[in-house]
């Protein structure tokens, strides 16, 4: 038993030894290219320039037999470099260096921009090009760089091996796919079509349709192979329907997540960026504090104010828990979450408890990520409640002025009003959490004001502290029978009136 153990134990030393070996000769073999391409792109770039300002005239003027040579080397430089770009592409994808930037959108916009852009090439090679996209397609997430790479390069395949007077045509459908939606996109022609006994082999790489009528048309057999390794990075899967000199249709499809779906496949997308990038990932989860507002309208709204705060371009806001939390995704580390969460309380309006764990510091994977995070929102300790509202009525402008300034640098949002009629208004419109009245201003004043308030149901519950340089008896009787929450004697200690405010506003929030 021993002896078999410690076989097992050796073939398995083993085994682990030779995949190090493996993959330090892939990661060998990638950077050898990446160099390789480097510096052959260089050179390249300098001769497509010497030629370029030939054939401008700038070195002088050339004969039509010399700009005619010209060309053909210009063209032959950019075929090059273009394969030098696919060579590089397809290292990545073999080695899974290759990253994906996707963002939320409509993939018909991407391919009316293609269709814009390479309708001009179809046309010279009398070509009808067109295009019929469904109209309710939904936003899907695709790194629009790449996703156009394939589009491009289909559409490009169908004009090199097309007919004259061929058609090609790019439509967009959605379907349902072993119970997954799915966005369906298809580029169609009606060329020269390919055997049945090929297609197997149309996404290996350096595997052309033909060998022959590859050389003839420019190409190398790599673009479906890449095209192929992006697809699938995005979820989705790649084919073709052929007969030859029938026509070809090339299909790729991209999965729709759903608004509850998203979040296992951001998180994923996320920690592996940060693995990739040897960056860190921090995930914060919002909820709405009181069971009460956790209505859809409270929460959209919620998520509509946390993305405008959102400012990475890989940053990502989504749903999880089936829709009741918000979620937020960021390329950050604990001090830059708090900073989002700072950004946050200055424009949420509905209180909200948050939860914060980062990749890799706090956290090994994403399993343990996600689980941290929702201990650390379980607990209750973390709290932003929007910023409380504070009307000052007062017709001493200098007065507001100061106390708007002092009450804002405490944490609160005080808007102010220069008349009682004004500040009757503002207090209809914004509902303040609390109300600081002057007794005495010129028209309306501060008893009109206060009368207007209490009578109307939607003032009457808002607390008014009443300030006044009248301080008599008859004045604080007349305040009490008022209904005013509080009095203040002008001109008062701030901070008098500071620990009045939030001792009723605290009373308030029960």
């Amino acid at each position: 038993m021993a002896d078999k153990k410690n076989d097992k134990q050796e073939l398995q030393n083993a085994l682990e030894k030779a995949n190090r070996e493996i993959e330090k000769l892939s990661r060998i073999k990638s950077d050898f290219v990446s160099v390789i391409s480097h510096e052959l792109r260089t050179p390249l770039t300098s001769i497509k320039e010497s030629i370029s300002l030939i054939l401008d005239g700038v070195t002088g003027p050339a004969t039509e037999e010399q700009k005619k040579f010209l060309t053909i080397a210009k063209n032959n430089v950019e075929r090059l470099a273009k394969l030098i770009t696919d060579i590089l592409d397809l290292s990545k994808l073999e080695s899974g260096r290759i990253m994906m930037h996707k963002r939320k959108l409509n993939i018909n916009d991407i391919i009316k921009d293609i269709y814009v852009s390479m309708k001009v090439m179809a046309e010279q090679k009398n070509l009808e090009f067109t295009i019929s996209l469904k109209d309710s397609v939904e936003p899907i997430w695709i790194d629009p760089d790449r996703i156009g790479q394939v589009i491009k390069n289909l559409v490009s395949n169908a004009i090199k091996f097309n007919k004259d007077k061929g058609r090609i045509n790019i439509s967009t459908t959605t379907e349902n796919i072993k119970g997954k939606d799915y966005v369906k996109i298809a580029v169609e022609d009606n060329g020269i079509g390919i055997p049945q006994d090929e297609i197997e082999n149309l996404f290996r790489h350096f595997t052309p349709l033909d060998t022959s009528m590859t050389r003839q048309h420019n190409g190398a057999g790599m673009g479906l192979a890449i095209s192929k390794g992006i697809v699938e990075l995005h979820g989705g899967s790649i084919w073709v329907v052929s007969e030859r000199d029938t026509g070809s249709k090339v299909i790729f499809t991209i999965p729709i997540y759903r608004k509850y779906e998203e979040f296992d496949f951001l998180m994923e997308e996320s920690i592996e960026r940060a693995r990739h990038n040897d960056n860190k990932v921090a995930l914060i989860v919002f909820d709405v504090k009181e069971a009460k507002d956790k209505a859809e309208g409270v929460i959209s709204e919620a998520e509509d104010i946390i993305k405008k705060t959102i400012r990475g371009p890989e940053d990502k806001v989504t749903r999880c828990k089936k829709g009741e939390c918000i979620v937020v995704i960021v390329c950050a580390d604990r001090p830059g979450a708090l900073a989002i969460i700072r950004r946050v309380r200055e424009n949420i309006n509905v209180p909200l408890l948050f939860g914060i764990s980062v990749y890799p510091d706090e956290s090994a994977d994403m399993d343990e990520l996600m689980k941290k995070t929702e201990a650390d929102l379980r607990s209750g300790k973390n709290l932003i409640a929007p910023k409380k509202i504070l009307l000052i009525i007062d017709d001493e402008e200098d007065l507001t002025s100061m106390l708007s300034f002092r009450l804002k640098n405490m944490g609160f949002d005080a808007i102010t009003a220069a008349s009682g009629k004004r500040g009757v208004e503002l207090a209809r419109d914004t509902r303040p959490d609390l109300i600081l009245l002057d007794l005495m201003m010129p028209g309306v004043d501060g008893f009109e004001v206060s009368e207007r308030l209490k009578s109307d149901p939607l003032t009457k519950d808002i607390p008014i502290i009443i300030f006044s340089a009248l301080g008599n008896k008859n004045t604080k009787e007349t305040v009490e029978k008022m209904g005013a929450a509080g009095f203040i004697e002008k001109p008062f200690e701030p901070e008098l009136l500071i620990d009045k405010i939030r001792e009723l506003l605290e009373a308030k929030d029960g």
